[in-house]
């Protein structure tokens, strides 16, 4: 049995045993405050939030999302509280939710604490691995009575993943660096969902183990690694080609390395690659794509 099936059999055995795993940042001021039984309205604080409650069927109960919530597309339409990095209090509560789910991290610490003195319930999920992705769509099934499309859910990414593990399995792991930004150069460490994502595409990190999650780099380094593959992400802009070509003229400078001799640089849509959510596996395959395109081509 992997650690997908293993991880499932562990969350089923908290739920019959009526566990409710709500209380996921401990570094937060206050715990979240008591689940009502019916949750009529949801805001949500980050677009993978609100990706995980429309794919619960909750879209009607959706009353305020993040900014840059764009899938699925009726997300679009739902009324704004603000962006991830700086939620708006002021129109969360004007939308009247009776429940409003956050993330544990730096920029939202605060937020729950603040709506729980002042009445508001809350769930507060930590989304940085893999494993916690199916930890916070268990829990937020718990809060919104959505138990069994919460175990559909996560047992079609338990597939999803399952399927393109297989596809790679036989394949040699190309060394892969996948690049956050370029000024100051910095990448995605081993402790990371992205490193997770290489991994289950057939890759291996071409960095070794950092303190950072998303380490500056410099020309040394690159060229010690001797990358196979790397991987930019187009961080929202459209014209991708143009940005290949950017990138290529770029990289073009490490003459020796084995991605720039065999002109294997990519840039991908990181719509799917910058959060974690239901569309996980369509930022596994992207990744996989690129380290083995022949696999894809029917």
């Amino acid at each position: 049995m992997n650690k997908w099936s293993w991880l499932l059999l562990i969350l089923a055995c908290w739920f019959a045993a009526g566990f409710t795993m709500f209380d996921f940042a401990p570094e937060q001021d206050a715990p979240n405050a008591p689940v009502p039984n019916n949750v009529q309205r949801i805001v949500a604080t980050a677009p993978n939030i609100t990706e995980i409650l429309f794919a619960l069927g909750l879209e009607k109960e959706i009353v305020g999302v993040s900014l840059y919530s764009n899938y699925p597309p009726k997300a679009k339409e739902k009324p704004k509280i603000g962006t991830f990095w700086y939620p708006d209090i002021e129109a969360i509560i004007a939308a009247k939710p009776d429940l409003v789910v956050t993330l544990a991290t730096e920029q939202q610490k605060t937020l729950a604490p603040r709506l729980n003195r002042i009445g508001y319930r809350t769930l507060t999920l930590k989304i940085k691995k893999v494993d916690d992705l199916f930890v916070a769509i268990d829990a937020m099934g718990l809060a919104t009575r959505r138990q069994h499309q919460a175990g559909l859910l996560m047992a079609d990414i338990k597939n999803d993943i399952d399927h393109i593990s297989n596809m790679v399995q036989n394949k040699k792991k190309l060394k892969v660096l996948y690049v956050v930004q370029r000024t100051p150069l910095r990448v995605a460490g081993r402790d990371t969902f992205i490193n997770e994502m290489i991994e289950i595409a057939g890759g291996e990190n071409a960095i070794g183990k950092t303190v950072q999650q998303y380490p500056p780099i410099g020309g040394e380094q690159i060229i010690v690694s001797d990358v196979d593959v790397i991987i930019e992400p187009t961080m929202g802009q459209k014209n991708v080609a143009q940005l290949r070509d950017n990138a290529i003229e770029y990289w073009n400078k490490y003459t020796n390395i084995s991605a720039v001799k065999n002109k294997r640089i990519y840039v991908v849509d990181d719509d799917t690659l910058s959060q974690l959510g239901p569309r996980l596996y369509e930022g596994i395959e992207a990744v996989a794509r690129c380290l083995n395109p022949e696999l894809f081509e029917n």
